[in-house]
């Protein structure tokens, strides 16, 4: 039979091994971190640091990387044409049938990858990637065929923002000028809501052309002037654009005889940072690792494919508003963001 005493004793016993175990918690809370712990968040403060650094480091040249390929809209208030509606839908002409099924594969993947609004199987084309071995036959062709429908308009200033057929000059001037890669990008500009600019024709709609001799006597009224007729924007602001570009038709030829040594790997994606964003031609990137020296020298010393650059800068595009200004500046700090992690 157990005595009463017994029992307290280890009542006792307990409870003081309890208040032991809360003194030791309780202290443990308020004792500074022990070596292990201290090491820990040394080490993570170092990490941020570096990080930073390295970021800062970054910067400047990722800035001028951006600013040497991008192709600023709006007057240089560095609006940039991108996808957006019409969704984009690639066409490849002039391969076999495994070449074409592989490009059209690994772009649309890049598009997704990108954030860029891809259409579905059965679209009409509007980013034709033509292969061929005498592209400025072919350009003569469909300039030939239809002229506005390849090379659109352009969009001149003034009171009213008139718009008119691309000169023949230009026209020339591209179909003339030899690339491995030629790229020809058609846009619409939209307000700030999406919604269309329209273009319309003068001589069919300004009621000063309705007046007898007009379409004679005055410039403005000729068949080839044209004019945006759309609903009147926004004038924007300081951090906003009153209007943005979006492509509607964008025209990648690529010149067959100039691919000895590219793989098609490379190839593809090369057309993916042109057919998605609109870059300058001759930008020069000697100092910059990214896919757009393909050409600039012999094709094994290229990349094999987009780098982390090239994948950060379209993923950075998709993901800017297009209706803010200052957008290369963005796009340039959300790269180094996402190169430095």
């Amino acid at each position: 039979m157990q005595s009463p005493m017994s029992s307290l004793s280890r009542a006792l016993v307990l409870a003081s091994a309890l208040a032991a175990l809360a003194f030791a918690e309780a202290r443990a809370a308020t004792d500074p971190p022990g070596p292990s712990q201290e090491s820990s968040s040394a080490s993570a403060k170092l990490q941020e640091v570096t990080v930073t650094a390295q970021r800062r480091q970054l910067l400047p040249r990722v800035q001028r990387f951006v600013n040497q390929i991008v192709v600023p809209e709006n007057g240089g208030d560095e609006g940039i044409a991108r996808w957006q509606v019409p969704s984009v839908c690639p066409l490849v002409s002039g391969l076999t049938r495994e070449q074409g099924e592989f490009i059209l594969e690994r772009l649309s993947e890049i598009a997704r990858e990108a954030g860029a609004p891809l259409a579905g199987e059965d679209c009409r084309p509007n980013l034709y990637v033509l292969v061929t071995p005498q592209p400025e036959a072919l350009l003569r062709a469909m300039e030939k065929r239809n002229r506005p429908f390849t090379f659109g308009y352009v969009t001149g200033s003034g009171s009213i923002a008139t718009s008119s057929e691309t000169p023949r000059g230009v026209v020339d001037e591209f179909i003339r000028t030899p690339r491995a890669v030629r790229v020809w990008y058609n846009s619409n500009e939209k307000d700030p809501w999406g919604e269309r600019l329209s273009t319309c024709q003068s001589m069919l709609t300004l009621a000063a052309c309705a007046v007898p001799g007009a379409t004679q006597t005055k410039a403005m009224c000729q068949p080839g002037f044209y004019f945006q007729c759309g609903r009147g924007t926004a004038g924007g602001s300081h951090v906003t654009l009153s209007a943005m570009s979006t492509f509607t038709r964008v025209f990648v030829i690529v010149d067959r005889t100039r691919l000895h040594g590219v793989n098609f790997g490379q190839l593809v994606a090369y057309v993916a940072m042109v057919g998605l964003a609109k870059l300058k031609p001759d930008a020069n990137l000697r100092d910059a690792p990214t896919i757009l020296n393909l050409f600039n020298g012999a094709p094994e010393a290229a990349p094999a494919g987009l780098t982390a650059w090239d994948q950060a800068f379209l993923k950075s595009l998709y993901a800017t508003e297009q209706t803010a200004k200052g957008q290369s500046g963005q796009i340039a700090r959300a790269m180094v963001r996402d190169i430095v992690r």
